[in-house]
């Protein structure tokens, strides 16, 4: 392949200038604000006649990329005041992000120096260079799936959030991830060096965990739950994770994560499963891949059936930040820029373009009548209602917007409560998975 020439620069510089108005403002303007379609804005207003029955304050991750714990949360808060018949008598129930975050980082810490132990070994090593480098650049991240959640609350429990609230290091993690991304690489050398014996890795959790404890505080071992019910204060005395777990009848196992997937080497109605991906268990993060018209269908009965989906998404592509609202061409950035973006879903995924990166809750969705070409009318989604996790200045009071065809392009999974599958989707459930390499597009963490 041949060089750019100095002939072809030197014509591009001498190019007439260019006065489009649109063009000189890009200069000092974001292209967010200027390509802003306001007519998509005006035409979905925050009205929805399906919705989930809950009144609960809106959460905020803050300065960290815990979205997958505060939307897990979400979830399991509003499931527990159904089962407990209050939903509109405990109206500041909170669960503690930091709590299950506490045991994320010590679980995932531990996980990786297994799996680096396992990557890195003499049989393994030459085959396994793709995994081992993709491994090595953030493996302390923030970022998780549902299946780890869920690990994470059969194993520990859950807590209200009054009981361990945030702290600096929960709310602003760059500096705590970095200590202990840094501290984790120096302990594979030690591993690369010396082996993985059971005497090393426990010197190495004992001193994570007093690091975490420094960092995110301890996790209570018993505590008593005071909060208000109808007017009055009331205590459960002497709680353990464990026994509020209990207490709140939720079963994290009655969720399952489906997956949208459309690119053709991953075929619909079969299990997959991210090889070395996970946090309390080894590779457990899998899934059901399953066409985007049965994930809707999936998500409409849900909302019918008052449970909240929880879902990853592609959270920052065709956003407008001021109204908070997901549509397609909702920033027209081909007309602004003169440009043709024309990539499929499975191409964008393909390319690593578009990705899940964030999770929130699905709330509700608004339906209207469409006339057909044969004038019929037909029930048709036009918008879904989201529970984000940015603080309720975001959006509309906390809440986001999405469209039905932004749906379509960008949402890549949901999690359903399993009685909403069907028979034949069930047994799928019990199949042996089809392992999916972690540098795939969809081993990333929202």
């Amino acid at each position: 392949m041949k060089l750019i020439n100095l002939s072809f620069i030197n014509a591009l510089l001498n190019q007439s200038p260019l006065y489009d108005p649109y063009q000189l403002s890009l200069v000092n303007n974001p292209i967010y604000m200027l390509a802003r379609n306001n007519n998509i804005v005006t035409e979905n207003p925050y009205l929805f006649n399906h919705e989930i029955t809950s009144k609960l304050p809106i959460t905020d991750q803050k300065s960290s990329g815990r979205c997958w714990l505060f939307a897990s949360l979400n979830l399991v808060r509003i499931i527990t005041l159904q089962n407990w018949n209050q939903t509109d008598l405990i109206n500041d129930f909170e669960l503690s992000q930091n709590y299950l975050y506490f045991w994320d980082k010590f679980e995932r810490y531990h996980h990786n120096l297994v799996t680096y132990a396992k990557i890195n070994s003499i049989e393994n090593k030459i085959k396994k260079d793709v995994d081992l480098s993709y491994f090595l650049k953030d493996p302390l991240g923030d970022g998780g799936q549902w299946e780890m959640a869920k690990e994470l609350i059969n194993k520990y429990g859950i807590i209200p959030k009054s009981v361990m609230p945030d702290t600096y290091h929960s709310k602003s993690s760059y500096g705590m991830n970095k200590f202990l991304t840094e501290q984790l690489k120096n302990d594979f050398v030690t591993i690369r060096n010396l082996g993985l014996t059971t005497h090393i890795v426990q010197n190495m959790m004992t001193k994570v965990f007093n690091f975490l404890v420094g960092f995110l505080g301890k996790p209570p071992v018993n505590f008593d739950y005071v909060f208000k019910l109808n007017n009055t204060v009331t205590i459960w005395a002497n709680m353990t994770p464990i026994k509020f777990l209990e207490k709140t009848n939720f079963n994290a196992d009655d969720w399952i994560t489906i997956m949208h997937d459309p690119r053709r080497k991953y075929p619909y109605y079969k299990m997959y499963e991210v090889n070395y991906l996970g946090n309390v268990k080894d590779q457990h993060v899998r899934w059901l891949n399953l066409p985007i018209k049965r994930i809707k269908e999936l998500s409409k009965d849900s909302i019918d059936s008052n449970l909240p989906v929880w879902f990853g998404c592609d959270v920052g592509t065709e956003y407008d930040k001021e109204s908070g609202i997901h549509a397609k061409n909702i920033i027209n950035q081909e007309m602004f820029m003169n440009t043709n973006l024309h990539l499929s879903k499975e191409e964008r995924l393909n390319m690593y373009l578009s990705l899940p990166t964030h999770a929130m809750v699905i709330m509700g969705y608004h339906e209207e009548n469409v006339t057909d070409s044969l004038s019929n009318s037909i029930p048709t989604i036009k918008r879904w209602k989201i529970e984000n996790s940015w603080g309720k200045n975001s959006g509309s009071e906390g809440y986001l917007l999405m469209t039905d065809d932004w749906f379509s392009d960008y949402v890549f999974e949901v999690i359903i409560h399993k009685s909403k599958l069907s028979k034949f989707e069930k047994k799928m459930l019990l199949s042996e998975p089809i392992v999916v390499p972690i540098y795939d597009p969809l081993g990333t963490l929202s």
